[in-house]
């Protein structure tokens, strides 16, 4: 199977471009492919993949001062790292290996025990397990002709990329990451879930899970063992309480954010706003989504006059997307909020729109992975875009201290290759770097790697971390709640421009959590990021 496909049938997983969801994104199984699930029916077997050591100059990205990581590595991207030894103890604690996580204790008092599970780490190594449609369950034809090899990349290479510069930094506290990959199937072969969810959890007994599909979290979750992503609506933010660490914001907070920006900013009430979304799957819940929105829409005065779900179906999506352009241009809608896991649907709406000489306003929110980006921006018919508006976790180019990490911590690993600005690259580098990091925290913090530490560390990361150029991200992890276990929650307006092929920050530098009359509420983030 060709690296495009493998990245398509990724993005048609469940949770797949919804890497920002967990911050640690699943491997880009996530959220749904607006158009479908994609198969292949090249059977490979699971991959396992280790990563040596190798010397490197490359720091571990973290915040732009001078804050140490809990092994010692500087902050940002291009300093002076590790001889990326692996092996040997953590620096100064020791280590837990099976059995309940219990009280961590160390560097400066008791820890919470959070009761969930420590297993797959040692004095050599720590295991990370990553599940996603490996072998290509579907049929991503279509995807790869869109989407073409540069732009999406290939995941096995990012994973490797990304995994080796962490090792090659000090590994965590001295141990070697050790990556496994299991194939869950990506939804289209729904059989495989269970079984990659069981081989990573009970077989290999990895430390961490970055699930590809909600089965896969949810058994994990299930058997206490640390989980990114993970299931966000409100009951399941209950169930999971403080597992379930991701970036994105939950879905319930990025809702009431896009409605405020509905009323204040777009004015949807001096128009005819419809709303779009897929079918609930795999790609997500997405008439309970739709539930949400309706009913923070209404806390504005604000109704959708129609509402149109579509079928994640590939083969017919041209077909679906004419039909319910003909039906919105119908109903006189010319706002259209667009709801969905990653940006794909909207190749064939805004195509579709075009076809029939309709310029609705599009908008969207950063929920949708890779929307706000100009990889996701590219893919649309241009003379559609050019209307689209919507909320983003991103700060433009040229102010933030780590922008261009992912790439430059790529290249050093796959140079000349094309593929460092990917979506893949960038994802791979989304889900592991956090991960690192919390990791490296949270031992320096307990003097012990476990469960527990795991979640120190994240509850650590108060606006001082970052992997590239992104708004702050903040966890709170406190004994027995309430719990952020999303670290997003600020968003600034972005427009396309087709002239550029880019976003527009028009508001920049001012982020809202939910926006107010007149624009109100908002905050600079820059002292931030830019100290």
């Amino acid at each position: 199977m060709t690296p495009v496909r493998r990245l398509a049938t990724f993005l048609l997983g469940e949770q797949g471009m919804r890497w920002l969801a967990v911050g640690i994104a699943s491997a880009f199984v996530a959220s749904v492919a607006s158009v479908g699930q994609v198969n292949s029916r090249d059977e490979r077997a699971d991959r396992e993949m280790s990563a040596g050591a190798r010397p490197d100059d490359g720091a571990f990205g973290s915040g732009p001062g001078t804050r140490t990581s809990s092994d010692g590595l500087v902050g940002g991207e291009g300093q002076e790292g590790t001889d990326g030894s692996s092996g040997g103890g953590p620096g100064g604690g020791s280590t837990t290996g099976g059995g309940s996580g219990g009280g961590s204790t160390g560097g400066g008092g008791a820890f919470p025990d959070h009761g969930l599970r420590t297993q797959g780490v040692t004095d050599e190594q720590v295991k990370l397990g990553i599940s996603y449609n490996t072998s290509g369950c579907g049929d991503a034809g279509v995807l790869e002709a869109m989407i073409g090899a540069g732009a999406a990349g290939d995941m096995g290479k990012a994973i490797d990329a990304y995994t080796r510069h962490i090792n090659d930094n000090g590994g965590i506290g001295g141990r070697t990451l050790k990556i496994v990959i299991a194939d869950d199937g990506g939804g289209g072969c729904p059989e495989k879930a269970l079984s990659a969810a069981r081989r990573m959890v009970d077989d290999e007994k990895v430390f961490a899970v970055i699930p590809g599909l909600h089965e896969v979290s949810d058994y994990a979750a299930s058997k206490k063992v640390p989980t990114f992503i993970g299931r966000d609506d409100p009951d399941s933010l209950k169930r999971l309480g403080p597992n379930g660490i991701g970036l994105t914001q939950e879905i319930g907070g990025n809702l009431r954010a896009w409605a405020a920006f509905g009323h204040y900013y777009l004015r949807s009430e001096r128009h005819t706003p419809c709303l779009v979304h897929p079918e609930e799957g795999v790609s997500g819940n997405w008439p309970l989504y739709e539930k949400i929105l309706v009913a923070r829409m209404q806390d504005h005065g604000l109704t959708f006059k129609d509402i149109v779900v579509y079928k994640e179906d590939v083969s017919t999506a041209q077909q679906q997307s004419a039909a319910a352009v003909a039906r919105l241009k119908d109903k006189g809608c010319d706002q259209i909020y667009f709801m969905a896991g990653n940006p794909l649907a909207l190749i064939f709406f805004t195509q579709a729109a075009e076809n029939a000489q309709w310029r609705p306003t599009w908008t969207f929110t950063s929920y949708m992975a890779l929307a706000d980006s100009e990889l996701g921006g590219r893919l649309q018919n241009q003379a559609q875009w050019e209307n689209a508006i919507g909320l983003s976790t991103r700060v433009p180019p040229g102010e933030h201290p780590q922008e261009g990490n992912c790439k430059r911590i790529y290249e050093r690993y796959h140079p000349g290759d094309g593929q460092s600005e990917s979506a893949a690259a960038y994802l791979a580098c989304a889900m592991l770097l956090p991960a690192a990091e919390m990791m490296r925290r949270g031992e320096g913090l307990t003097g012990r790697l476990d469960a527990n530490a795991l979640l120190a560390g994240a509850d650590s990361i108060k606006n001082d971390f970052y992997f590239d150029a992104h708004v702050p991200l903040r966890w709170e992890l406190p004994a027995g709640g309430p719990y952020k276990t999303k670290g997003w929650s600020h968003y600034t307006v972005v427009d396309w421009s087709s002239t550029r092929s880019a976003y527009d920050f028009p508001e920049y530098p001012t982020y809202w959590e939910v926006m107010g009359p007149d624009k109100s509420n908002g905050v600079d983030l820059r002292p931030l990021f830019q100290r």
